[in-house]
C-alpha cells in the first residue's frame, strides 16, 4: 500500500494505493456533489453508487464537519476500482477518540460484491489508521445477520470484539 499524508498544506485529500484499488478521500468541499448525485470531473460511478450506506456516512461527515469535529484523513473514502471506477466506499465514523479509538464502515455496490473489494479497502484503511499518531485501534460493528461483513473484517484482521446495542463488535488493534 502506498498513502500520501491526511491532507497537505495545499488541502489536497489523502489517498490509498493498493494492488487494484485506490482509496480517496473526499474532499469536504465534494460532499454536496455526491449527495446530489454528480460525479465529481473524471470520475465513474458504478450501478447503485452512491448506495443509501454512503449517503448515511457522508450526512455523518457533514455532522462532524458542522460541529468543528472533522480531522483531515478521517473522512470518507470512495473505492475506485482500477477500469470500473468507484465502487465504494470506506468511511471513519469520527476522528479518533481521546483513547485512540476510530470506527470504520464501509459498502461496496452489489455488483462488486464478493471478489475482496471490502476487504482490500478495510485493510488499506485500518493500516493506514494505525500508523497515525495516537491511533492505537480501529473498531467495526456489523449486525449479526450479516455474516459477509464480518468475514470481510476477519480478513481484514480483526478480531471480535463482543455484542451490545444489537449489533457485533470488532477491533483491530496496533501491534508493538
Amino acid at each position: 500500500m502506498t498513502s500520501s499524508d491526511a491532507s497537505d498544506a495545499s488541502g489536497t485529500p489523502n489517498t490509498l494505493a493498493t494492488a487494484r484499488l485506490a482509496l480517496r478521500e473526499l474532499p469536504p468541499a465534494a460532499i454536496r456533489s455526491v449527495l446530489a448525485g454528480r460525479p465529481g470531473t473524471g470520475d465513474r460511478w458504478a450501478e447503485g453508487y452512491p448506495s443509501g450506506e454512503t449517503l448515511g456516512a457522508l450526512l455523518r461527515v457533514s455532522r462532524m464537519l458542522l460541529a468543528d469535529a472533522y480531522r483531515p484523513g478521517f473522512g470518507l473514502y470512495q473505492i475506485a476500482l482500477r477500469g470500473d471506477g468507484i465502487v465504494g466506499d470506506v468511511v471513519f465514523h469520527t476522528a479518533p477518540d481521546d483513547s485512540g479509538s476510530v470506527e470504520i464502515g464501509y459498502a461496496v455496490v452489489e455488483s462488486h460484491r464478493g471478489r475482496g473489494i471490502a476487504t482490500e479497502a478495510v485493510r488499506a484503511l485500518a493500516a493506514w489508521a494505525l500508523e497515525q499518531p495516537g491511533v492505537t485501534a480501529v473498531r467495526a460493528e456489523t449486525e449479526p445477520g450479516n455474516p459477509a461483513s464480518r468475514r470481510v473484517l476477519h480478513k481484514a484482521g480483526f478480531r471480535d470484539a463482543g455484542a451490545g446495542g444489537g449489533m457485533l463488535h470488532h477491533v483491530l488493534t496496533r501491534v508493538s
